[in-house]
């Protein structure tokens, strides 16, 4: 199947989901529900490296696009992160161009950047010829940057603008707390910071992502022109899912 990068420049608008949970078990139901890619969170997730790259592989075993979200834009996890073989990484509290340029870097292979080469799963461990390993992989890695707070919203152009950036991902609950008005994301402010994200990636051909927490939020995004959206953390999806079943269960007994 092909990547998220391929799959969004063809058109398709992708429905993925955050994982929490340190579990194949877990990433393969995810991906026989039908998400098209799924963020596996370091950020605020307990997933060790070793785990992760088992994570990655059952995902791409089902055709499901994967991206890890590394806990800061540090060299060092942007690596790990790609090196376990993810289309891409996606970089929380992107402020600056500058920061935009060192996402970048850590994440492409010479000329482009400075990732380190070695031959482990993205390089297939070695069995890849190395030259043209390294132009597909600079071709391919997609490198997704979060804006979630005033300052990024206003370098955001400059941002966007940074050769190598693919996606833009908004993040409507940071952004609500860094406008002063934290978890009330369908606040105008929030919405207008929304719409800014959105024409600032038109304007410079990139993908827009978002978070949403409902089907109607992400289907709300969808029709406004967001790529790609998150819909919801696999751990709250369970929680929900477990706490209607248990309830219709009880509901229907006193009947």
């Amino acid at each position: 199947m092909a990547n998220i990068k391929e799959r969004l420049r063809n058109g398709e608008a992708l429905i993925g989901t955050f994982a929490v949970v340190p579990s194949t078990d877990s990433i393969e139901i995810l991906a026989l529900g039908g998400f098209d890619f799924v963020v596996l969170d370091r950020e605020h997730g307990p997933h060790s490296v070793e785990k992760l790259q088992d994570m990655v592989r059952v995902a791409q075993l089902h055709g499901m696009g994967t991206l890890v979200r590394v806990p800061e834009n540090c060299e060092k996890e942007i690596l790990w992160a790609l090196d376990t073989g993810a289309d891409g990484v996606l970089v929380p509290m992107i402020e600056t161009a500058s920061d935009a340029a060192n996402a970048v870097k850590a994440s492409k292979y010479a000329p482009i950047g400075h990732r380190g080469v070695a031959l482990v799963r993205s390089s297939r461990y070695g069995s890849l010829e190395i030259s043209s390993y390294l132009n597909k992989a600079n071709e391919d890695t997609f490198v997704a940057l979060q804006c979630e707070n005033t300052k990024g919203l206003a370098n955001l152009e400059e941002i966007a603008s940074t050769p190598g950036v693919d996606m833009i991902f908004f993040g409507p609950f940071d952004m609500s707390a860094s406008l002063g008005i934290p978890g009330k994301v369908d606040d105008p402010k929030v919405r207008d910071a929304a719409a800014r994200v959105l024409d600032v990636c038109k304007k410079f051909g990139k993908a827009a992502g978002t978070f949403a927490t409902s089907a109607d939020g992400a289907a709300r995004y969808i029709k406004e022109g967001f790529n790609a959206v998150g819909l919801g953390i696999e751990a709250a999806i369970y929680l929900n899912a477990v706490t209607s079943l248990v309830k219709a269960a009880k509901d229907e007994a006193k009947k």
